[in-house]
């Protein structure tokens, strides 16, 4: 059965032509506005960050306030919004939002990242980061050139310095690599230690790193290879390189499955010029020492893919 169209005419005479007309106008107008506010949120792109300083909630947004207001700036010219950041104290919180659609994007290095594909955060890295004037690094492990650590080998029963736990090149990329190895890693201050374990410390900065172990609070450490350039002089020279991992995509950008392919491509154009703007070299530079952006490559997937592979059967404790 079909029912008449409410077309208002000189059928209707008095208040009843007048309520017809009210009503119809109240329809029209929520349907305009159930429209602009699909449009509008569509139109909105939430950058999220880990604090690198769980202890100080201002640190993450002194970074990235730049990057967020420059991306503001020119996604509005294409009619997209940046929500504030959001900026959470862990992985595991990130991985939550990701997974409850309040987070569109990441920027974190290649662990963290797929520690986050783990937990379900269906991320799709995208970009690559240069920082710190590294497009890629490897971590390499060192030790007092007159210590008794010369070689991988010699590391069980003694203590290697890590930085922190959310530290891919100085914690989690050469854990993984001596778990390869079949070496036995327990943090020190665990009760049971077996005898062939490598007990480790964090030192909470590549440079403590180096002077705990030169002053002998750890035999050997662990960070990537331009922290081992920018060490003084004078303190690297009484260290010795004794191994290296494979190497690393610096840091990535990753999207969350399900943002718009529109606020995706806009969002990139945006990342990939802005080092050759004077602005957007001072957001990137203010953003961990960001240099640029560029899109991953087929050799770049392919390594993610090898890391991915090797950190699947990799369990923590």
């Amino acid at each position: 059965m079909s029912f008449p169209s409410p077309v208002i005419n000189n059928h209707f005479k008095g208040p009843y032509r007048m309520i017809l007309a009210i009503a119809v106008g109240l329809l029209l107008w929520m349907t305009s506005v159930s429209e602009v506010r699909g449009a509008s949120d569509d139109a909105v792109f939430k950058l999220g960050i880990v604090n690198e300083r769980a202890n100080e909630p201002d640190f993450a947004l002194a970074q990235y306030g730049k990057l967020r207001g420059y991306l503001n700036q020119h996604l509005q010219t294409v009619g997209i919004q940046m929500a504030p950041l959001v900026i959470t104290r862990d992985i595991p919180e990130m991985a939550d939002r990701l997974k409850a659609g309040e987070v569109d994007a990441v920027i974190e290095g290649v662990f963290l990242t797929l520690e986050l594909e783990e937990r379900g955060g269906h991320l799709q890295p995208a970009l690559l980061a240069w920082r710190k004037g590294q497009r890629e690094y490897h971590s390499v492990f060192f030790s007092r050139k007159d210590g008794p650590i010369a070689a991988l080998a010699d590391l069980p029963g003694h203590i290697l310095v890590f930085e922190a736990p959310r530290s891919t090149s100085a914690y989690a990329a050469p854990k993984i690599f001596l778990k390869q190895k079949g070496f036995t890693l327990v943090p020190a201050d665990q009760n049971i230690i077996p005898n062939d374990a490598i007990r480790y410390v964090f030192a909470g900065a590549e440079i403590n790193q180096a002077y705990w172990v030169l002053y002998g609070k750890g035999d050997a450490g662990a960070f990537n290879d331009g922290d081992w350039e920018r060490l003084p002089p004078p303190l690297r020279e009484q260290l010795r390189i004794i191994a290296q991992t494979p190497p690393l995509l610096r840091w990535l950008f990753s999207f969350r499955q399900g943002v718009s392919p529109e606020i995706r491509k806009a969002v990139e154009t945006v990342l990939l010029n802005m080092h050759e703007d004077p602005a957007g070299r001072e957001a990137l530079l203010a953003a961990s020492n960001i240099k640029q952006f560029e899109r991953l490559t087929v050799q770049d997937q392919d390594r993610l893919a090898a890391w991915r592979k090797a950190l699947a059967p990799i369990e923590s404790p």
